[in-house]
């Protein structure tokens, strides 16, 4: 009797529904023949391998999480170190959102995307040398929208370091045709102001950002885009001449790109025309 009893639990509890989260695997392969200002190279642009899941919690709340790893397309190798990708959990809901784990910063989602449109040379105009952050470690974000406002917050806690080691609050917002984005950033002596636009006239999208560190310098970039084609002009108080760029895609299918890159520094021109794959 004992033995049919455990044999009628084991059945009745695989036979019962479990729920498990969907989840999607994704990724983007970016390789391309570069010339760095003194030889030509076949050169990996940032791909990568993701995998996203999320699980209906009810009543309108949602669990989510997201792996990172990138690849180096031309090696055959997986990258390693601090922000290569990302990799979080969070909740998300009506109220908004809240996230743990490495992701992308306050700083980039409100005013970074102003200026850095580019696939392999942009940034240099958000504070190029270091102080405009894309990704970050060790942190908690959160978002929501307070009387029409979208309002980002993540508190970054290192390991080894100050028990806060960096604050950020940033915001997103639209006025008419025009987007704006800014945020102020905590972080000791060196603390981030940036602000960003973008607007759509007659058919040319213009988007400009400034950003400033404390005690060390500020930045800005400008770029305009037309019929495919981006220009920028950007510069900072910590590189002596301005990076002009440009970049032109062509989409041929199935998720497939054509892309070619050039940029001047004032010394040297590089370049790099690549295919990228997104699935």
């Amino acid at each position: 009797m004992q033995k049919k009893l455990i044999a009628a639990a084991v059945a009745g509890a695989l036979a019962t529904p479990v729920a498990i989260a969907d989840v999607a695997v994704s990724g983007s392969i970016r390789t391309g023949v570069e010339y760095t200002g003194s030889e030509w190279v076949v050169a990996d642009n940032f791909s990568r391998l993701r995998f996203k899941a999320s699980s209906d919690l009810g009543n309108g709340q949602s669990a989510y999480m997201g792996y990172e790893f990138r690849v180096n397309s031309a090696q055959g190798s997986l990258v390693t170190g601090n922000t290569q990708r990302l990799s979080y959990v969070g909740i998300k809901g009506d109220w908004g959102s809240l996230s743990l784990g490495s992701q992308w910063s306050t700083l980039f989602n409100t005013v970074g995307t102003f200026v850095d449109k580019s696939n392999r040379y942009g940034g240099l105009g958000y504070w190029g040398e270091g102080g405009g952050q894309y990704r970050m470690k060790d942190s908690v974000a959160l978002s929501t929208n307070i009387g029409g406002f979208s309002v980002s917050a993540d508190a970054q806690m290192n390991a080894g370091g100050d028990d806060l080691d960096r604050a950020t609050i940033g915001t997103n917002i639209s006025v008419g045709g025009v987007s704006i984005g800014a945020a102020w950033q905590d972080h000791g002596n060196a603390d981030f102001t940036g602000i960003g636009a973008s607007i759509s006239l007659a058919g040319v999208g213009l988007s400009a950002g400034y950003s400033d560190v404390n005690g060390a310098g500020s930045g800005f970039g400008i770029n305009a885009k037309v019929a495919g084609i981006t220009i920028a002009y950007e510069e900072t108080d910590s590189v002596a001449d301005a990076n002009i760029w440009g970049h032109y895609a062509i989409g041929l299918g199935g998720g497939a790109k054509a892309i070619i890159e050039l940029m001047n520094d004032g010394t040297d021109t590089k370049g790099i025309g690549m295919l990228r794959m997104d699935f």
